[in-house]
């Protein structure tokens, strides 16, 4: 009796297992989701079942959270309305250049309703410091509002020389507002930093904050990967460096290191639009939501008739309805190079529309060259990018790795004359799963200086040699093809 009974729990157990997989297979299959997504996800339920369901249930699905979402579309309808008066009541709407980059323009204008803005002046930011540097000036010369977005600030260092300005800005009367994702800046809250300054007057929100409850309505790797700095709605900042400096090393003291980024400073009307994307973040978590923006979009003079400025178009994705944005607007730009185009990025993770984009651009003779870290902090990812290394040097792209420390600059240069630079990385997770926001600038002057940058980079790096990378170790290609494997879901 008591055989039979084991047998027929061992059975209902088994029967319970198996209709779970396939419940979840079914999930899989019934998303609107990329090929390889499900691909992936359905070799890791049926080949590690017990790892692969609980990874689906904690990542498998993008899910916001509706009231998360729907505080984000109830922003976003706001300030549309303020972004149309902005740009196109006024004027200010770029429509010149060559014909093949006003295409780029008018695809991210129909995926993130943002166009071109002209009137805009630019410098590029290259070493941590002196980013650092600028920021604080503006911030001490604030007058109305400082507005900060940033996934890490680092609890130590001179990041603490960005609070003690932003605790000055707020004890002069200015608004400030910080906005920091939960798991990046987790250590920031913890230590304390969080409270210093909301003593001090300095309004902090918690983004996407990391706790078990919120497992149950939305994803838990879901991040808000974005560094936005808006000071007076007049100067912004946008790019690739967190609130760090040389510093840091989220490894610990041995990992790889210093981080190196690109950031543009912008002083002009581009700032608005930075500033609303502010906003949206600011109000889907704030119990404070802006609910007047035009008090933190200000009028602005017009530039001089000889003065040189540039247009900029500022493009945000993520999973609150644009996912994807960044990415097609980044492989439109591939497809416009007609000479030469270089890329970096610290995680390479292609799918097949990068991939192809990458190696047809080399193919039909324009020069491509991809800078990546030679040592990464995420080893996986690193595996996972090498597997397409082959493809991409057999079509004549030219793979760099830079040996000073970890490259974290994500910027795209086309032919000196459009330049790329913001938060997203080459990979899926930047591409559809994080909060991400990139500059697109069509101005062959700032385009010629990152293009500049871009090759200080290439001479501090080692080329991989075609031969020599595809009669490697057979250990190393089986690490690299097997990490692939789990490419779209890392």
């Amino acid at each position: 009796m008591d055989l039979s009974w084991s047998v027929a729990g061992s059975v209902a157990g088994s029967v319970a297992f198996i209709a779970a997989q396939v419940f979840l297979s079914a999930r899989v299959l019934l998303r609107r989701s990329p090929l390889a997504n499900a691909h992936a996800w359905l070799l890791v339920l049926w080949l590690l079942p017990l790892v692969g369901m609980g990874a689906y249930l904690l990542i498998g699905e993008s899910r916001l959270g509706s009231m998360r979402r729907g505080k984000y579309a109830d922003s976003e309808r706001l300030l549309r309305a303020h972004a149309d008066e902005l740009w196109v009541s006024r004027e200010r709407t770029w429509t010149g250049g060559y014909e093949r980059f006003r295409a780029l323009a008018r695809l991210g204008s129909a995926l993130c309703e943002a166009p071109p803005v002209e009137g805009n002046r630019l410098s590029l930011h290259a070493d941590a410091a002196r980013t650092l540097d600028a920021m604080i000036r503006d911030i001490d010369g604030a007058e109305k509002h400082v507005h900060l977005l940033s996934y890490i600030f680092h609890h130590r260092g001179r990041p603490l020389e960005v609070v003690a300005a932003l605790e000055r800005a707020a004890a002069r009367g200015v608004q400030c507002r910080v906005a920091l994702d939960g798991a990046g800046s987790r250590r920031f809250f913890s230590r304390g930093l969080a409270r210093r300054l909301r003593k001090s007057g300095v309004e902090v929100v918690e983004l996407l904050a990391v706790n078990p409850l919120r497992l149950l309505f939305r994803r838990l790797d879901l991040r808000n990967h974005r560094k936005v700095l808006v000071i007076d709605g007049r100067v912004a900042y946008c790019g690739s460096q967190n609130i760090t400096d040389d510093a840091f090393r989220p490894k610990g003291p041995n990992g790889p290191g210093p981080w190196i980024d690109a950031t543009v400073r912008v002083e002009g009307y581009a700032a608005r639009a930075l500033a609303l994307v502010f906003l949206a973040d600011w109000n889907s978590e704030s119990l404070r939501p802006i609910r007047d923006p035009s008090a933190y979009l200000p009028e602005l003079e017009a530039s001089a008739p000889d003065e040189i400025t540039s247009a900029v178009q500022i493009l945000p994705s993520g999973p609150d309805g644009r996912p994807g944005a960044i990415q097609s607007a980044m492989v439109a730009a591939m497809y416009a190079a007609e000479q030469e185009l270089i890329v970096t990025t610290p995680y390479f993770v292609p799918d097949a529309t990068v991939l192809t984009a990458l190696c047809t651009a080399a193919s039909r003779g324009v020069e491509v060259t991809l800078i990546l870290p030679k040592r990464n902090d995420a080893p996986l990812v690193d595996h996972a990018g090498r597997a397409s290394y082959r493809v991409l040097l057999e079509s004549g792209v030219r793979i760099l790795r830079y040996e000073p420390g970890l490259l974290h600059a994500k910027t795209v240069s086309v032919d000196g004359k459009v330049a790329l630079i913001g938060s997203a990385n080459l990979d899926q997770r930047s591409f559809r799963i994080n909060f991400e926001c990139t500059l697109v600038v069509y101005d062959d002057t700032l385009a010629s200086e990152l293009r500049a940058l871009q090759h200080a980079y290439a001479d501090a790096s080692e080329a991989i040699d075609a031969e020599t990378w595809r009669t490697r170790s057979l250990a190393s290609r089986l690490l690299d093809n097997a990490a692939a494997l789990f490419s779209p879901i890392l």
